[in-house]
């Protein structure tokens, strides 16, 4: 007997869909036939329908809630919450783009409605699939570099994401920005090497009340100080840096192969990792794979929600405890312009 096929949904039709998730599952021949696309705007969902051969899509997500196995939400980050749950509570799986939710409380909730239902939530933190993290992983868990003294994070460039709808710099829709969109891979990444939450030690961004473009935070665990620096508007060296007793552990932020191991006593060694997977739309496709696998009951998540909730809820503690840098150019602007009024 043939086996019956998934009915997946891709809630989004912007640059992420457009860019990794329809291309890939076009891959699928036997899925795609039941592949159904949704975007509130007719124009773009009809034109992505059209260019990837998709015969069902519709404007509102509600039309297929009890419909579908499984679907992919690739919309705003601040629609996350909203969207996933009601395809969580009607019992089908999710797997969800990063950051999972903008609140550890909208986190917590979407965990809860897929375990009570017997679904699953997974989250696409792609760089927990790079080969090279992966190893720093490896190495932090069996102590290779000793006692933690400091990790360094440093991850930016000027912003050219082809966005559809420009959320990312909306405030009325999100006044959170490079800090939840980069910061939520980073924050991730640094839970996860470090194995618990660390503590926030401060959070500084550019902003006035708006989406930041810069940010800077500091983190504490267990004496383990790491910096990690944010930006939107220029390029920053891209790079990590792990230190401990006994070595450190370096790598380029993008660099999904390469880790520099340099231990006391024992000088630098190169390693680069063998690995199928050679860039995102790779990695993007392992996550796809997996996804289907889930939603088959053949698999489990690769990236569980419940992984990334410490991340979440770290980011939620940044924004709510951050202060703007500090800009003399502007605070003497402002103290004129008080004393004028």
């Amino acid at each position: 007997l043939l086996e019956k096929q998934p009915i997946i949904a891709v809630i989004g039709c912007g640059a992420i869909a457009l860019t990794f998730y329809l291309p890939i599952l076009r891959e699928y021949a036997p899925v795609l036939p039941g592949l159904i696309l949704v975007d509130n705007d007719v124009e773009r969902v009809r034109k992505a329908a059209e260019q990837f051969h998709v015969t069902n899509y519709f404007t509102d997500y509600r039309n297929i809630v009890r419909s579908v196995d499984g679907v992919i939400i690739a919309v705003p980050h601040h629609l996350h919450y909203s969207i996933s749950k009601d395809f969580l509570a009607a019992g089908v799986h999710v797997l969800c783009e990063k950051p999972l939710a903008e609140t550890g409380a909208e986190a917590r909730e979407m965990i809860r409605l897929a375990e009570e239902n017997g679904v699953t939530i997974s989250v696409n933190n792609t760089r927990r699939l790079f080969p090279s993290y992966a190893r720093v992983k490896q190495l932090l868990t069996s102590g290779d570099i000793g006692n933690l003294l400091s990790i360094t994070y440093f991850d930016g460039g000027e912003f050219n994401w082809p966005t559809a709808s420009g959320f990312y710099f909306d405030s009325k829709l999100s006044r959170k920005g490079v800090l939840l969109d980069i910061g939520a891979h980073v924050l991730d990444l640094l839970c996860w090497w470090l194995g618990g939450k660390p503590r926030l030690v401060s959070s500084e961004n550019d902003s006035f009340g708006g989406c930041e473009a810069v940010a800077s935070v500091i983190l504490d665990y267990k004496g383990c100080k790491s910096e990690i620096r944010l930006s939107r508007l220029s390029k920053l060296p891209n790079y990590y840096r792990i230190k401990g007793d006994q070595g450190t552990i370096e790598g380029g932020v993008y660099d999904c192969k390469t880790i520099i191991v340099t231990k006391n006593g024992l000088g630098r060694r190169v390693f680069r990792l063998r690995s199928p997977e050679n860039e995102l739309f790779d990695f993007a496709r392992a996550l796809i794979d997996n996804f289907l696998d889930v939603v088959r009951k053949k698999s489990t998540p690769m990236i569980p929600a419940r992984e990334v909730l410490a991340s979440i809820e770290l980011l939620e503690e940044a924004y709510n405890k951050a202060t703007r840098f500090s800009m003399p150019w502007y605070e003497t602007r402002e103290a004129i312009q008080s004393n004028v009024r």
